[in-house]
């Protein structure tokens, strides 16, 4: 349960950093004063990024609720509950490591450019924008091991229930030493 409430956390962290996340850059051009804006909403990439977080920190949260207040155990669903929650596991795990992977990608070029397709760096003009971007990927990176590890927790938690049926021993059955 404390790794879903990091998972969640870091999620948390990831998504307010990079929603947050905006400069204002005033370039003067020939006597023209242009004004130049990044933030997240400008790159489909980091749109991905928050929103799968969001959806990671909801999923745990929500997930941690249900296990406190044993919503799942009163339901009386265990297999079910566990194949539901080892499925989810997995999938957000896979959609977190898409977001930051794509991230990283648009990461790269406007911090290194390419020069193939002519595309300029603007890390120098938006180098705070592009640290806190960084910082963010980062965090999402790690919220994706731990829900890699929750992925194979909760993929232990559910194999387990399918192993051998355990026949108890009761004091009379037991042989004598």
């Amino acid at each position: 349960m404390v790794l879903r409430i990091v998972a969640s956390l870091l999620s948390i962290a990831a998504l307010v950093l990079m929603a947050k996340d905006k400069q204002v850059v005033y370039l003067n051009l020939a006597g023209e004063e242009l004004t130049l804006e990044a933030k997240h909403s400008y790159v489909e990439a980091f749109v991905y990024l928050v929103y799968s977080n969001g959806l990671v920190a909801i999923y745990c949260f929500l997930l941690v609720f249900a296990l406190v207040f044993r919503l799942i155990d009163k339901a009386g669903c265990g297999k079910s509950a566990a194949w539901i929650i080892f499925l989810l596991d997995q999938g957000l795990a896979y959609v977190l490591l898409a977001a930051a992977a794509a991230s990283t990608e648009v990461a790269y070029v406007a911090k290194r450019g390419n020069n193939k397709v002519g595309w300029s760096e603007v890390c120098s003009t938006f180098g705070h924008f592009c640290n806190l971007v960084g910082v963010s990927i980062v965090i999402t990176f790690i919220s994706v091991l731990a829900m890699a590890t929750l992925s194979v927790m909760s993929a232990r938690r559910l194999f387990k229930t399918y192993g051998p049926e355990r026949k108890q021993i009761s004091s009379n059955d037991a042989p004598a030493i």
